[in-house]
């Protein structure tokens, strides 16, 4: 019989995301799980369990808002406290929440925003800036010089998520250092509509251009 964290995995990698919330709704024990697959080494599951995480708590959040909110605190009290690189989905997890719901979460979008700090984690703070600035980019607007400053970094990972996070954003005033990555070859991976896709720098920074233009 599969235990609840398989159960939970195979829902992640599978995209159900029915299943999970039900299985969420059936055992409180569930969030905890979702919340360590955020950490797991494969990359693919834990950028799903931040989907998963994100539309849980969409879909909760009228229901059993306090649950949600504590949830949120266990992952900012992670995100206070990561000294490695394996909490690098805690950032956008609180993202795809946000952006689901910022009727009921705006609030929490720019708590993320000092993460932005840690060099390891750059790169998927970015990511959950991009996100929420899809749906309400005035929510993240007090991040946009720090993310535009990111554009300049050595690390391809943090410019191309930059790059694409202010194009979601819409920063108009970012075009000209967007433009001048369009042939910026470096490769690194996204987590675009559900998959996790290898993809370049210049090609991130067109995408962003055409949002601009």
């Amino acid at each position: 019989m599969n235990t609840l964290k398989q159960r939970i995995v195979a829902q992640l990698r599978a995209g159900d995301w029915d299943g999970l919330i039900a299985t969420i709704r059936v055992d409180r024990k569930a969030w905890s799980h979702l919340i360590r697959a955020l950490y797991l080494p494969d990359e693919f599951v834990g950028w799903r369990a931040a989907e998963g995480f994100g539309r849980a708590v969409a879909m909760l959040a009228d229901s059993d808002t306090e649950t949600c909110r504590e949830m949120f605190r266990r992952l900012f009290w992670a995100l206070n406290d990561e000294s490695g690189t394996s909490g690098r989905r805690v950032a956008p997890a609180v993202g795809e929440a946000v952006a689901r719901r910022p009727d009921v979460f705006g609030e929490y979008a720019l708590i993320i925003w000092p993460a932005l700090e840690e060099p390891f984690l750059q790169a998927s703070v970015a990511w959950a800036l991009g996100r929420i600035g899809q749906v309400d980019p005035e929510l993240v607007r007090k991040a946009v010089p720090d993310l535009v400053s990111l554009l300049d970094s050595p690390d391809h990972e943090v410019r191309g998520h930059a790059a694409w996070a202010l194009g979601e954003i819409g920063v108009r005033e970012a075009a000209e250092k967007i433009a001048a990555l369009a042939g910026d070859a470096g490769e690194m991976k996204i987590f675009l509509a559900g998959e996790l896709r290898r993809v370049t720098v210049g090609a991130l920074a067109r995408t962003a251009l055409r949002k601009l233009m």
